[in-house]
């Protein structure tokens, strides 16, 4: 996993990242960015076990983020795969 900051984390906004994994998946399948819709579970769109595994691929090269939901993507909407990915990005508490 590529070494994020916290300071990078707090970037990683819900709306950032559904953008992002817009971009992503648009690429993916060969749609505009604007034909995917942030509510419509992404099996809607055709996606597959390999294109699930091209765009987990492409998030943890993008961010580090190693999605758990992997395998139940095409059940997830966008804006639940950001979701999932702002948790795994928020910054830790510091520790004494």
């Amino acid at each position: 996993m590529s070494a994020v900051r916290s300071t990078e984390r707090e970037a990683f906004t819900r709306e950032a990242v559904t953008e992002r994994l817009k971009q992503l998946l648009a690429e993916l399948l060969e749609m505009e960015p604007s034909d995917l819709d942030d509510e419509v579970p992404l099996s809607a769109f055709g996606i597959d076990s390999m294109t699930s595994s091209v765009l987990v691929s492409g998030v943890e090269k993008w961010c580090g983020a190693q999605l758990e939901s992997a395998g139940a993507l095409g059940s997830l909407t966008l804006t639940e795969v950001a979701d999932e990915v702002v948790a795994l990005l928020r910054p830790l508490p510091e520790r004494n």
